[in-house]
């Protein structure tokens, strides 16, 4: 699975800049493009193994879609990506041609791994006595 090869970067990118920053990591964001064919169930599990023994260790990530945008050079359509919808399946899938004139488009946006943000709480709310 490659989704750990990516797990493995993100978190190569992610520890280094918690250094120096208190406080108990609560939950990583990453906004994931439509397009990309990765697992999220993957992601997490590669996630929850890769963080033993980090500061990320007992943290979540949680992954937000984001839907894939073109821009068509023959008639300056810019917008959403059309979709084949197949109810049958329950699944919508992008499709790369101009959604008015049908002509090829150019991906403005869908390919994207972004590491959004981090949560983290401070020494003092993730105490026990932060609860009472």
């Amino acid at each position: 699975m490659h989704e750990y090869s990516v797990v493995r970067e993100l978190l190569a990118a992610v520890l280094p800049r918690l250094e120096g920053i208190d406080g108990r990591i609560q939950t990583v964001f990453l906004r994931k493009g439509e397009l990309l064919v990765l697992s999220d169930r993957a992601l997490e599990a590669a996630f929850d193994l890769l963080a033993e023994g980090t500061r990320l260790a007992g943290s979540r990530l949680s992954i937000e879609e984001t839907g894939a945008r073109v821009r068509c050079p023959a008639c300056g359509y810019e917008g959403p990506a059309g979709r084949l919808a197949d109810e049958g399946f329950h699944v919508a899938i992008p499709i790369l041609s101009c959604p008015q004139c049908q002509g090829p488009v150019e991906v403005r946006s869908g390919r994207e791994l972004v590491i959004d943000r981090v949560e983290v709480l401070t020494p003092e709310e993730a105490s026990p006595a932060a609860g009472a």
